[in-house]
């Protein structure tokens, strides 16, 4: 079995076909085409595979937020290019939303799926990114915690969503792989839980392994869901709030460092999805 076909049975039934997912239009198809080395397969057909499972599960349907920037796709006058999608439910009960992403610079890919949990369901939110590069391959996937209270105050909300199936894929990856340095941009790391991992100098099989299992992991999770009563519910807002004022201003910092002022405030905003401090620029 060849890798591709060996990272989409991972992640699908054998039954499921294969379908594009229907927010990259063929113009971001064909916005960034692998350039890894020959001996290195792409996992784009991994993202594309998970980007359908969860678009499929959460009833997602793409808007056109990151139209309305003009950076569905991108491209920067060094080489780098990237596109950008930002998806919400249908029938809103869930989530915020949800950021499908790609980026392509040189040999170095990076795939994102980020999903923004709402107010109404005390589930923690999924980041995720993996890709190649000249080192192999690589994983960096948390679940960000939300709500009121101190990470730890909760034993409940610990034995769920940080319980020992939880800690044993930390354990996995860094013994897989090598672990990566933290981000430089210091909100970037207020978001990061104990569960956080990065690492890279992975194989295939590993990579896809753990990027699989972290996706598969939350939306369990989302089946059994607790609803959190009315009364709570802007409390776990202005922490939601909060938390992605700082995933923007870390993404502000790294993308205009990376891409310039102009581009890499464009792409600071699509990367995060609504927020009104990307709208007037705030964090700079």
């Amino acid at each position: 079995m060849g890798l591709r076909s060996a990272i989409l049975y991972g992640c699908l039934s054998a039954s499921t076909a294969f379908v594009a997912p229907s927010w990259r239009n063929s113009q971001q198809l064909q916005a960034l085409s692998p350039s890894c080395s020959s001996l290195q397969m792409s996992l784009r057909p991994l993202h594309d595979s998970l980007c359908n499972q969860v678009t499929q599960k959460l009833g997602l349907q793409v808007t056109d937020f990151t139209d309305s920037f003009g950076a569905s796709s991108w491209s920067s006058s060094s080489g780098a290019s990237g596109t950008a999608a930002w998806l919400s439910e249908a029938n809103p009960q869930f989530l915020t939303g949800v950021s499908y992403l790609t980026r392509q610079d040189g040999q170095q890919e990076d795939l994102t799926l980020n999903v923004w949990m709402g107010p109404s369901y005390d589930v923690p939110h999924c980041l995720l990114t993996f890709g190649s590069g000249s080192n192999g391959y690589h994983v960096t996937a948390d679940y960000v915690p939300r709500g009121p209270n101190v990470m730890g105050a909760d034993p409940q909300y610990l034995q769920t969503y940080y319980n020992e199936n939880v800690q044993a894929a930390w354990k996995q990856a860094h013994a897989s792989g090598q672990a990566l340095s933290p981000p430089i941009e210091f909100e970037h790391r207020l978001l990061h839980s104990p569960a956080r991992f990065a690492v890279g100098g992975l194989d295939a099989s590993t990579a896809e392994r753990l990027a699989c299992d972290h996706v598969n992991r939350f939306l369990a999770w989302i089946e059994s869901a607790p609803q959190i009563p009315a009364r709570s519910r802007g409390s776990f807002n202005m922490r939601d709030d909060k938390l992605r004022q700082f995933y923007f201003r870390a993404q502000l910092q790294e993308q205009v460092n990376a891409l310039g002022d102009d581009l890499g405030r464009t792409v600071a905003a699509v990367n995060t999805g609504p927020t009104a401090e990307a709208y007037v620029g705030g964090g700079s």
